[in-house]
């Protein structure tokens, strides 16, 4: 899987356009305050997906863990994101709507749950760690920056939230989440593609796999 298909991964598994509704109900107006719940949730998103960069390998070595099994499985978790978002429904895998509602006037709301687990989750940190490009320093430096580039949209996007919110109506946002429901199912099905390829080299040699 290239550095491509993992931001336009991280970018669809955020969904940051899609969450604008949450981050908004979480702002009371004050642009200071409003712009420091949406710095503090991508700097939180940044945290963790670095952590995960530089991280990840060292964690599957340590349950002994192999990267394609870890992609396959992975795969199969992304997969049923990107399907929910195809229903234009919230994954339960993602995230739980109740501890939103039960974090509005929390103290760190723009750690939790903006930043953990809604655009830091689990299917985020599974498509960077499962990103082969990790295995060695130079991947793991273009990572990053992909990882920083993301944050960095995520972070404009909530910045200009009430602006976006009051151009993009419930219609569109709908058809953009299947959109990149679509696009994220497939992203899955070659990560999934790609750790069975791996594992099994003869299905790759007869064209099943690529």
């Amino acid at each position: 899987m290239s550095l491509l298909h993992t931001a336009v991964g991280i970018f669809t598994i955020s969904n940051p356009i899609g969450n604008l509704p949450i981050y908004l109900s979480f702002t009371n107006g004050n642009k200071r305050q409003d712009r420091a719940i949406a710095r503090s949730s991508s700097v939180t998103m940044l945290i963790a997906l670095l952590l995960a960069t530089w991280l990840g390998s060292d964690l599957l070595g340590f349950f002994g863990i192999s990267r394609p099994a870890f992609q396959v499985a992975g795969g199969l978790i992304v997969v049923l994101i990107g399907l929910s978002m195809l229903r234009s429904e919230a994954s339960s895998i993602h995230h739980d709507p109740k501890s939103v509602e039960r974090d509005q006037n929390s103290a760190i709301k723009g750690i939790v749950p903006l930043g953990i687990p809604l655009l830091a989750g689990p299917g985020t940190l599974t498509v960077v760690i499962a990103d082969p490009s990790a295995e060695n320093l130079s991947g793991k430096l273009g990572l990053s920056l992909v990882v920083l580039v993301m944050t960095a949209l995520v972070y404009l996007i909530f910045n200009a939230g009430e602006m976006l919110s009051s151009k993009i109506s419930q219609s569109a946002l709908q058809v953009l989440t299947k959109i990149m429901g679509l696009l994220l199912t497939a992203i899955a099905v070659q990560m999934l593609l790609s750790g069975l390829s791996e594992a099994f080299p003869v299905l790759r040699s007869i064209g099943l796999t690529g």
